[in-house]
């Protein structure tokens, strides 16, 4: 049975078994089977599905909003985005904050969509919030830096780094975070100094943000030192592999880039897929693999169909599909010269 049919046969079967049960007794084991459904849906790219499921699962809630309920939620809002709907995602985002005013990561996912929808004045209150509620956290001011530097926020941006040194400390993993946001910040010396003690105190994922600054500083020789020291002591996972693969992609070393960013998408649950499978398709692409970069990018604007430079890359592609008329085809000039189909 082809697994989009199974799961929502599957989801099916739930709602059958909720009637028969009278929703009471079973209650919680239907939730349970609707968000397992849900999130099935989800891996396979059919987020109506997941919708539907999500929203099923939170009807079996008999009496209070738990912890479940929010999880459920969370899970429902990303699919609402993934398919396309910005508004209900937002809503049930702010269902959440209704919920738990003081709920960090809802602020922060639905200051995202507002950034999505350049409502930029919006998108900053949300973020103010989440770093109100959550204000230990060194991976929300670097997430929240990149999106409003990315929407072209770039004062507004830097505000958030600058306040991720409030929080100081003297861990391994404060000092490599400064290192990272040194380096987001372009003082490579300083992150150099901050990675470099954060390495001589144990750190083993040093390595991997200390490419990234020989990279930007134009040491690609160190900096493939260090991605191979890191993969020395690390498992590879989705960031480091995505790292890895951008840095050879910059390169010019396709072969390698491809390597790197296939081993990233091999695992189906890795995060960040969107970033590894863009990078693989421009690698596919500069390799001279046209075929394969476009096989990938018709799957690309299936899962993801509001990125918008992947929609010109799947126009380009597609064009180039569209094979030049071979020259023994063609029809013969007036200069004696073969014309072929468009290029």
């Amino acid at each position: 049975m082809n697994k989009r049919i199974r799961y929502q046969y599957m989801i099916a079967v739930v709602a059958g078994v909720c009637l028969l049960s009278g929703c009471s007794k079973k209650a919680e084991e239907n939730k349970a089977l609707f968000r397992e459904a849900g999130i099935a849906c989800m891996e396979q790219a059919d987020y109506a599905g997941a919708v539907e499921a999500f929203d099923a699962a939170l009807k079996q809630e008999i009496g209070t909003v738990d912890a479940d309920d929010i999880d459920i939620s969370y899970y429902k809002a990303a699919a609402q985005y993934a398919n396309g709907d910005m508004e209900g995602a937002l809503a049930t985002y702010s269902a959440i904050i209704d919920f738990l005013p003081k709920e960090a990561d809802a602020y922060y996912l639905r200051g995202c969509i507002y950034v999505k929808k350049s409502e930029i004045e919006s998108a900053k209150s949300d973020y103010s919030k989440a770093v109100t509620y959550n204000p230990k956290d060194y991976e929300l001011y670097i997430h929240i830096y990149e999106n409003l530097k990315g929407a072209g926020e770039e004062e507004a941006a830097k505000e958030y780094l600058n306040m991720a040194f409030s929080i100081k400390g003297n861990a391994v993993s404060d000092i490599e975070y400064r290192g990272r946001i040194y380096c987001l910040q372009g003082e490579y010396e300083n992150a150099l100094t901050e990675l470099g003690a954060a390495k001589e105190q144990g750190s083993v994922t040093a390595d991997l943000y200390l490419a990234q600054v020989y990279s930007a500083m134009g040491d690609a020789a160190q900096a493939e030192a260090c991605y191979g020291a890191y993969f020395e002591q690390n498992d590879a996972d989705a960031e480091s592999l995505n790292a890895a693969g951008a840095f050879f992609l910059e390169e010019g070393r396709y072969a390698e880039a491809i390597s790197y960013l296939e081993q990233g998408i091999s695992d189906e649950t890795a995060a960040g897929k969107q970033e590894l499978m863009r990078n693989l398709v421009i690698a596919y692409e500069y390799h001279g693999n046209f075929d394969k970069a476009w096989e990938l990018i018709q799957n690309y604007v299936t899962l993801y169909p509001n990125d918008e430079e992947a929609q010109t890359e799947y126009v380009f592609l597609k064009n180039r599909q569209m094979k030049e008329v071979p020259e023994t085809e063609g029809t013969e000039t007036e200069s004696g010269q073969t014309e072929t189909g468009a290029q």
